[in-house]
């Protein structure tokens, strides 16, 4: 039995109509005359508009995975600080590699302590770096590029990139670009919705082959100067994928994944009044 016939009050209620039935439409009835309305967007073929994806509607979505809820793992949280593990440089595979790279690059001195000795476990450099970092006041650029390429060392041969590509670290490294990031660390307040503010600097410092991964490394370290042991935790493919290994997570290499993740640790951390220094920890020894 044909569909009713549907009736108009006047050609400003339809996108497109026609004399003769057509694919996608349906019988409409205007002035008393029948014509036949699309129900789909379509051409005068009778074939689909293809239109791009509104923008509005992948910030909704955006904002809705905000309002979500991270899952956690079910771990001890209370337990004592850890170690971290692999923390003995010489038998870390990924440090020990990058170690080559840079004195294969003449980065010696990055790999050693004040005096002249190498770093012979993580925990010592890192321990070297927030002290740095938290005593600094005027900083030279030759300090700089020694911490920036102390923290690439203590994050990995992932951190290769900037030594290894066509031009070397010099063609490859911007000290402008970067004295402007660590003087936002070094200068940081908490106005308003700060995490947003610093996940958008964040993606803004991805220069010279950096990504969330590496940047998240930088930003820990710097902004220790201001929020100490809880200094914003990093966004690394081991943290990623193991909250992705969890039902219900979905956690991405972007920004509005990084600034959902700072906010959830900065709230799971205080549910279980830990530092976020300490819940980073515990979560990448869980994963690792």
């Amino acid at each position: 039995m044909e569909k009713p016939v549907k009736v108009l009050k006047s050609k400003s209620e339809i996108r497109r109509f026609f004399n003769n039935k057509i694919i996608n439409s349906e019988k409409v009835l205007i002035d008393g005359k029948t014509m036949y309305m699309t129900v789909n967007n379509i051409d005068n073929l009778g074939k689909d508009v293809k239109h791009k994806k509104n923008s509005k509607t992948r910030i909704g979505e955006n904002r809705m995975e905000m309002n979500q809820t991270l899952n956690f793992p079910d771990i001890d949280y209370q337990e004592l600080y850890p170690s971290l593990k692999n923390d003995l440089i010489e038998n870390n595979k990924s440090v020990k590699s990058m170690r080559t790279i840079l004195v294969n690059n003449g980065f010696h001195k990055s790999i050693c302590n004040q005096k002249g000795l190498e770093f012979k476990n993580l925990s010592e450099l890192e321990k070297y770096l927030f002290s740095t970092i938290s005593s600094i006041r005027n900083i030279t650029d030759d300090e700089l590029i020694d911490i920036f390429t102390k923290i690439q060392y203590w994050g990995g041969n992932q951190g290769r990139i900037i030594y290894v590509r066509r031009g070397g670290f010099d063609e490859n490294f911007d000290i402008e670009i970067y004295r402007k990031f660590i003087e936002r660390c070094l200068n940081f307040e908490k106005d308003g919705d700060w995490v947003q503010t610093v996940s958008k600097w964040t993606f803004e410092s991805h220069m010279f082959g950096f990504n969330v991964s590496f940047s998240t490394k930088h930003v820990r370290f710097w902004l220790y100067n201001k929020l100490k042991d809880y200094t914003l935790p990093i966004f690394d493919n081991i943290i990623r994928s193991g909250f992705n290994s969890i039902q219900g997570n979905n956690l991405k290499n972007n920004r509005e994944s990084l600034e959902f993740y700072w906010k959830q640790m900065i709230e799971k951390s205080t549910k279980e009044g830990i530092t976020l220094k300490k819940l980073e920890r515990l979560l990448f020894n869980y994963w690792n």
